[in-house]
């Protein structure tokens, strides 16, 4: 037995042929001897049967059962999260199992990574990297999301992964805790307390040690819930500014108001959440954004960024919005519709200054059926200006690159609308002098761009 858990142990699924090279016994032998052993678990009914050994994570055990929580804040369960040797995962579904399940797996259900689904709602960014370090001792894992293996992500959810993106939780005391948050949410405030609230907040996270640089456009935030005069809820993430008197806190003030009127113009064109809001206070500039996968209810909605969808369904080196979607689309996980408006974002972002726009930064609804459809846009905003990861404020040239043909409609499309962006941001009184100036340059190199390509 100890020969055989060996094998499985270093190779992961094996079938009994193979087992009967390996080990030089004959199969009727190994298939006896497979059938004693509880940590052994068979994978099909063919001639062609595998078999693998349980792998126990730490103290976590080796299967946790997946749920959803619906946008009613209603849960179900969804299926079966087992672990293998060789850093093999299973997933057994609850009937009936989502259309896209068999494009990720092999008929046993057996993944040959982490599920992509799961790995996505990893802590990440800024507010991952604080959710992070705070569990990190008591579950014994880095501190730092960006070291961890799939392993130290498991442990994560199985433990913590209570307030994560998304609608997916796994394992059952996580699942208490998360219909408990939709009752009961974390920073539950009224609207007329957001003004003394929101900088209490800011500055308990502002004094923590921060978690890392703040590269990649990230930017401290935190999470809230709004408590309306009906009782439904509003759970937003909350983005903050340095203090006004310091020159990069000015930068950041600008930018958050910059970004309003870019969330606040793809609204009016149903690529954006409505609501957003700008609201100062405390020395301090805030936006407030609605989350897209909370519902008033206290439910979730089902998130998955392009860039784990891509990553496990697609693979590959492209690196823009556009060509990732496409190929997705072409493989009928994205629909046309998702295709035409990430053609829509990606020119508008290139027309305003957005150097950040990295696959994680654009999302897709997860459901249950196929093709998957774009979530509303967010951290959409002239990154081009933020400050250095150092805090050092550099001036950047702004010089966005004529259409080619296959983005030319969408890029005419959204010429007019970048135009009324830097028409508001250079009239907005809100933002510095030097912010408003740079506005109204770029505005002015779009104007020359208009003038030669706005016309096919």
């Amino acid at each position: 037995m100890e020969d055989i858990s060996q094998r499985l142990r270093a190779r992961g699924p094996l079938e009994a042929v193979d087992l009967e090279g390996l080990l030089r016994v004959n199969r009727s032998t190994i298939t006896r001897t497979l059938g004693r052993m509880p940590d052994v678990v068979r994978l099909g009914q063919t001639r062609r049967t595998r078999y693998a050994l349980r792998r126990e994570i730490r103290n976590s055990g080796n299967s946790w059962p997946i749920f959803r929580i619906d946008a009613r804040g209603q849960a179900r369960r969804l299926g079966l999260l087992e672990a293998f040797h060789d850093r093999v995962w299973r997933v057994t579904w609850e009937e009936p199992a989502p259309e896209w399940a068999d494009r990720f797996s092999d008929p046993e259900g057996v993944w040959e990574g982490f599920p992509f689904f799961l790995g996505d709602i990893r802590p990440q960014g800024f507010l991952g990297r604080l959710a992070a370090r705070g569990a990190s001792r008591q579950l014994q894992i880095p501190e730092d999301p960006r070291d961890w293996e799939d392993d130290h992500t498991l442990i994560y959810l199985a433990h913590a992964g209570t307030d994560v993106p998304g609608d997916i939780i796994l394992g059952e005391d996580c699942l208490r805790d998360a219909l408990s948050l939709g009752i009961s949410p974390h920073h539950p405030l009224r609207p007329e307390e957001v003004g003394a609230r929101y900088p209490e907040l800011a500055e308990g996270i502002a004094t923590l040690p921060q978690p890392g640089s703040s590269a990649g456009g990230e930017h401290p935030k935190f999470l809230a819930t709004l408590i309306e005069r009906d009782e439904s809820q509003r759970p937003v993430l909350v983005k903050f500014s340095p203090p006004f008197s310091q020159d990069l806190g000015r930068r950041w003030a600008d930018l958050l108001v910059m970004e309003w009127h870019a969330l606040d113009l793809l609204s009016g064109i149903g690529l954006a959440e409505p609501g957003a809001r700008v609201i100062d206070a405390g020395e301090r500039r805030f936006l407030e954004v609605p989350r897209f996968d909370r519902s008033p209810q206290g439910g979730r909605n089902g998130v998955v960024s392009l860039e784990a969808l891509h990553g496990s369904a697609i693979g590959g080196m492209r690196t823009d919005w556009v060509s990732r979607v496409a190929e997705l689309a072409e493989a009928g996980f994205a629909s046309e519709s998702a295709l035409r408006d990430t053609r829509r974002l990606q020119a508008f972002g290139e027309l305003i200054g957005n150097t950040d726009m990295h696959a994680g930064n654009l999302a897709f609804r997860l459901s249950d059926t196929l093709p998957f459809e774009l979530t509303p846009a967010y951290d959409m905003l002239p990154m081009i200006w933020a400050p250095t990861p150092q805090g050092e404020l550099v001036e950047r040239r702004f010089e966005p690159r004529p259409p080619l043909p296959d983005s030319a409609e969408a890029w005419r499309e959204m010429l007019g609308h970048a135009r009324e962006f830097w028409q508001r941001v250079a009239g907005d009184l809100r933002i510095s002098e030097s912010s408003r100036n740079r506005a109204g340059s770029a505005g002015s190199h779009l104007e020359r761009l208009a003038s030669r390509f706005a016309e096919s």
